[in-house]
């Protein structure tokens, strides 16, 4: 995932399905200085700081 794409998705009203590392998160905050994302994950509620480059946007949602 790319920076701006992310804030996008934190100011969206829209419900945007991200993974990292394969687990759904929430996305709380983001450091664009150190180019990172404070995540939540949606399984077990864990905090995480993680680098955005390492998110991915599943796509895949809603479409059959």
């Amino acid at each position: 995932m790319i920076l701006r794409r992310a804030t996008e998705i934190i100011q969206s009203n829209d419900t945007v399905e991200v993974l990292y590392q394969n687990e759904p998160v929430w996305l709380e905050n983001i450091d664009s200085r150190t180019e990172t994302v404070y995540v939540r994950s949606i399984d077990n509620d864990k905090r995480m700081v993680v680098p955005i480059v390492e998110l991915v946007e599943n796509e895949n949602i809603g479409r059959h």
